[in-house]
């Protein structure tokens, strides 16, 4: 019985594959001796099971290396949100003398002693010599916050300003509301006019500072443009700055002033970093959809 092409054609997938049983291998092998046209069939068989697997992997690259940087930007707005969020929350709501929140009194050898209501969250303490050498000058601040009146309890606290014994000329409570410190213990040293602690302003010149930078490196990329170089070290630089102007916003508005100046430059500072890399991510990833849609067309 002759075998023809067509049968043979039906076998060789599984001759390929050997998936035949002898008898049939044998059938198939004898056809292929004498048609050229089978066994051209079955080398293109061979052929394309042989192909080798596309390694190029660079598409599925880019896809990770795009969600890698969408979770790197997600995390440093959530990282911003926190410290914006931290800061509020702590952020100290100043006692007028008139709450009650401190009393000054002597025990006896010339220790004084200073009681802190349980609603003080926070106290701030600083002295400096009187003149003629009449003791020590303290001013006395306290605090509560957000935080501590939702989520804390405090007892009342004992602190003595003087544990070495020295001379205590005069307390002033510092009212932090534009008002003229108060006199709570001792003698008026400043009864010709009175004295005031100012908040500290430094954080102020550093907005308007940062705000200047960014405006002049904006500036600089845009006319730079065209040299694609200079315009991205440009743009890259002009985003420090720019961050810590937006970070002073979240974290003090427009209001520069603070008793806190150090704790509020800090937590401006840390806000300004995670801006800072969101923005990088941002950019890269424009950058990623603008080529991507390139490549399309």
């Amino acid at each position: 019985m002759k075998i023809t092409c067509s049968v043979i054609n039906d076998l060789l997938p599984l001759y390929a594959e050997n998936m035949l049983s002898r008898d049939s291998d044998a059938l198939v092998e004898e056809h292929l001796k004498h048609c050229s046209e089978c066994k051209d069939a079955l080398h293109e068989m061979k052929s394309f099971h042989d192909m080798p697997a596309d390694k190029d992997g660079s598409a599925l690259k880019k896809i990770k290396s795009r969600l890698r940087k969408k979770i790197l930007f997600s995390m440093m707005l959530s990282f911003v949100f926190f410290i914006v969020a931290a800061a509020y929350l702590t952020a100290p709501e100043y006692h007028s003398y008139g709450d009650h929140s401190v009393s000054v009194r002597e025990i006896g050898e010339g220790l004084v002693l200073v009681r802190l209501d349980d609603t003080v969250h926070g106290c701030d303490i600083s002295r400096y010599p009187a003149e003629e050498g009449r003791g020590y000058v303290y001013h006395i601040t306290t605090w509560n916050s957000v935080w501590n009146r939702s989520m804390k309890t405090s007892d009342p606290e004992y602190r003595v300003l003087n544990p070495e014994g020295e001379k205590v000329a005069a307390v002033y409570y510092v009212q932090a509301d534009g008002k003229e410190d108060l006199l709570i213990y001792g003698e008026d040293l400043y009864s010709g006019g009175g004295v005031k602690t100012l908040p500290r302003l430094f954080l102020t010149y550093y907005a308007f500072i940062a705000l200047g930078l960014a405006v002049i490196s904006l500036t600089a990329a845009v006319v730079m443009r065209r040299n694609k170089k200079v315009f991205n070290l440009a743009l890259n630089f002009s985003l420090l700055p720019l961050s810590y102007f937006i970070a002073h916003l979240l974290i003090k508005g427009f209001d520069g002033s603070s008793h806190t100046a150090i704790r509020d430059f800090f937590a401006i500072l840390l806000a300004a970093f995670a801006l800072y890399i969101a923005f990088l991510t941002a950019i890269l990833l424009i950058r990623q959809r603008i080529e991507g849609k390139k490549e399309e067309l």
